[in-house]
C-alpha cells in the first residue's frame, strides 16, 4: 500500500483545511497512542516516526503490523463509533497529525465534494487493508 496515497481522493485545498483543523502531537519511544478497547475520537495521521499495533491474544501482546509515515489510525473507531481493535505503541519518537471528530464532521459538512472525496479515501485505505490480509492469509499455493 503506498502511504502517500492515504487520503488519494483529496484535493490541495482538502488537505489544507484538513490540516488547519488539526492539531500535532509527540508521542515517544514505547508511548501508547490508542489503546485496545477505547473508543478514539480523532483520526490520526502519522507524519514522523514508526509505531508497532500490537493486539492480545489470549493474554499474551503479539505484535500484528509495524506501522510508518503517512498512515492512518483509527479509522474504524472514527467512522462506527467502536473501540480500538489494538495497542498502537511508538517504537521510536513519533508525531502525528490528529483532527478531532467534531472538527472533521463540521468540515465534511461544510466543503461541498470533501465528505465524498474523504470517505472514499478511508474506503480505499480500509480495502488495501482488506487485500493485504487476505494476502497474508491465503498462500499462493492455495488459490
Amino acid at each position: 500500500m503506498n502511504k502517500d496515497d492515504m487520503l488519494r481522493f483529496l484535493i490541495k485545498d482538502d488537505m489544507a483545511r484538513l490540516s488547519e483543523k488539526s492539531t500535532r502531537r509527540v508521542f515517544k519511544k514505547g508511548d501508547i497512542i490508542l489503546k485496545e478497547g477505547v473508543v478514539a475520537h480523532s483520526l490520526y495521521r502519522l507524519i514522523k516516526g514508526s509505531v508497532k499495533v500490537v493486539k492480545d491474544v489470549r493474554g499474551e501482546d503479539v505484535v500484528i503490523s509495524r506501522l510508518g509515515p503517512g498512515e492512518l489510525l483509527g479509522i474504524a473507531s472514527l467512522l462506527n463509533g467502536t473501540a480500538i481493535m489494538a495497542t498502537v505503541v511508538a517504537k521510536e519518537e513519533s508525531e502525528f497529525e490528529l483532527i478531532a471528530l467534531h472538527d472533521l464532521q463540521s468540515l465534511l459538512e461544510s466543503m461541498p465534494g470533501l465528505a465524498v472525496r474523504f470517505y472514499r479515501s478511508l474506503g480505499a485505505v480500509l480495502m488495501d487493508r482488506l487485500d493485504l490480509i487476505v494476502h497474508q492469509v491465503v498462500s499462493p499455493e492455495s488459490s
